[in-house]
């Protein structure tokens, strides 16, 4: 398959100077950079075909090669003679990577939300108003940190790179180094007369509500991402996103597993041994569980449908009752009795004493004492 012509892949005439070429390059690298687009391999490929034809182009005596003899170039033309480091392309270009810290061109920071919410939002949704403070471009100045009437002119120290190249002669040779701007420290334009609102830093402390729409059956620790809301970086990149990270309340009642709820519900010994049907509370309101004779303790009842939705569908899980058989601490004269004769039809033998004086007289008063 033939090799796309260079001057394509920039989108440039084959008259173009250089100014254009590199101009051309720099959007299209900004565009396909992987950090912009992690994960993409189209990207990346597109990435280091414009790399290769900006890296030919840009050289004279390559460019005059490749005009000559196209792609099929002897070995140095195009890159079968070695081929530079895509990266470093790019470094040169822009005067260092600007998506490793370049002026201009770095990202915002990521913010993170944590929001709470109830089992009553997880089985309905919810929406809530959700205020948060964050760096954002000042309205001032629109993010030049220039004060208003003024403007921000090139950097005359890197012409507008954002960073220097300092070379250092050794006993080794050459070092060459790429730092910082010291005059406009990476940002590559100046400003003479700063804003009075962000004293030209270009952005400021902004207050910002986001209405945050949790779908019902959302799991505790979820994040919910909002693209671009958070902090804005000084040097007029892109901004970071907001990352909103659901929290679970602890309910009085209901325990959550999964899509499911559990619960404690407590019967005599009489219910567990007789059954019944009793009014339980779900999330809905209440709902009917029933018992069933000689039921024991830790027995598990579900009533289907009274639990919580699965994300993003419409089915829901069961209400899960954990059974805990009361036993009565104090009896009366007759239930006492009746479980005397309740144990002798068992055949059980059961330690049984006549009361005291002082127990009947504890009785009388209600335990006091």
């Amino acid at each position: 398959m033939a090799k796309q012509d260079y001057y394509d892949v920039l989108g440039v005439p084959r008259d173009a100077g250089p100014e254009d070429i590199k101009k051309a390059y720099r959007r299209l690298a900004r565009r396909y950079h992987p950090d912009v687009n992690p994960d993409d391999a189209e990207a990346d490929a597109k990435f280091k075909h414009v790399g290769e034809a900006y890296a030919v182009l840009s050289d004279s005596e390559r460019r005059a090669r490749y005009d000559r003899f196209g792609s099929d170039a002897p070995a140095d033309v195009g890159f079968g003679g070695g081929f530079p480091d895509i990266f470093e392309v790019f470094r040169t270009a822009f005067g260092g990577d600007p998506f490793a810290g370049h002026s201009g061109y770095s990202r915002g920071q990521d913010l993170l939300y944590e929001l709470p919410i109830t089992l009553e939002d997880v089985l309905h949704g919810c929406e809530r108003e959700v205020k948060y403070g964050h760096v954002g471009l000042c309205d001032t100045c629109g993010g030049s940190g220039a004060a208003p009437g003024t403007e921000a002119h090139t950097c005359s120290t890197c012409q507008g790179q954002g960073r220097v190249r300092q070379t250092q002669q050794t006993f080794l040779g050459t070092f060459a180094s790429v730092t910082d701007c010291p005059r406009c420290r990476g940002r590559g334009t100046v400003v003479d007369t700063p804003c009075p609102e962000c004293r030209g830093a270009g952005v400021h402390r902004v207050e910002e509500t986001v209405t945050v729409k949790v779908p019902p059956g959302i799991e505790s620790g979820r994040e919910l991402l909002y693209d671009g809301l958070g902090d804005a970086p000084a040097d007029g990149g892109p901004p970071g996103d907001l990352h909103v990270r659901i929290r679970l309340e602890p309910h009085s009642v209901f325990r959550r597993h999964g899509h499911h709820l559990a619960m404690i519900q407590e019967i005599s010994i009489a219910q567990a041994a007789l059954g019944a049907v009793l009014k339980v509370p779900t999330l809905d309101g209440e709902a009917e569980l029933v018992v069933p004779p000689g039921t024991q303790w830790g027995t598990e009842l579900r009533i289907p449908g009274q639990g919580l939705p699965t994300l993003r569908g419409s089915r829901r899980g069961d209400l899960v009752a954990v059974i805990r058989i009361l036993v009565p601490e104090r009896l009366t004269e007759r239930q006492h009795e009746l479980l005397l004769e309740f144990a002798k039809e068992l055949g059980e033998d059961v330690q049984h004493h006549e009361k005291g004086f002082f127990e009947k007289v504890r009785d009388v008063l209600g335990g006091r004492g």
